[in-house]
Formats: structure tokens, C-alpha cells, sequence
């Protein structure tokens, strides 16, 4: 794994991490700078912090789906590679070259 993809993965915790820090942040000055009575102003901002928590479920799905979408293909490519070791070894034991009997109906593992 290169250091590039270990900050991609982590960039985007980070980033929903900070926003949700943020938008609390924001919520808490909000409620201490507004002009409006006690009451009208917890409601709003017990409404923006339903809004931030739907927000980053709908994050956090959408972040799930596509772990599991490469999940899959690492287990298809895993496969795929497993299958051609098997037939170059096959062919290593019956004396014929493993390149062209792992070459022969050739899909590529990308």
C-alpha cells in the first residue's frame, strides 16, 4: 500500500471528523452570539445538528457502499490470480511453458 492511498482513505475520516467538529462549533457560537430567545434558538440549533447528523450518516453509507464495492473486485482480482497460479503451476508439472498456458483466453486482472 503506498503512502498516497493511506492519505486518501485517511482524508476523508479527517475531513468528516472536522466537520462535524465544526458544525458544533459553529452551533455553540451560535447559541451564545444570537439575538433570538433561549427557546426559538435551542430548537434551531437542535434542528442544524439533526441536519449534521444526517448529513454524515448519509456520508458514512455512501462511504460503506463503496468499501464494499472494493471489496469485491479485490476479491474477484484475488481470484483471477489464484486461477492463473493454478493453471502456471498445472502446466509447470505436465512440462509445458506456464506463460502461454496462463496466456490462453488471457483477462486481465485490472
Amino acid at each position: 500500500m503506498s503512502h498516497d492511498d493511506a492519505n486518501g482513505r485517511n482524508s476523508g475520516a479527517t475531513f468528516l471528523i472536522g466537520f462535524i467538529a465544526g458544525s458544533m462549533l459553529g452551533a455553540g457560537l451560535a447559541l451564545l452570539f444570537a439575538p433570538k430567545p433561549g427557546d426559538e434558538t435551542r430548537r434551531e440549533v437542535a434542528e442544524r445538528a439533526q441536519r449534521v447528523k444526517d448529513k454524515a450518516r448519509e456520508g458514512l453509507g455512501s462511504a460503506s457502499d463503496r468499501v464494499a464495492q472494493f471489496t469485491e473486485r479485490g476479491k474477484a482480482i484475488y481470484q483471477t490470480a489464484a486461477e492463473k497460479a493454478r493453471d502456471a503451476a498445472q502446466a509447470v508439472r505436465e512440462g509445458r511453458d506456464p506463460i502461454a498456458a496462463v496466456a490462453d483466453g488471457d483477462e486481465t486482472l485490472s
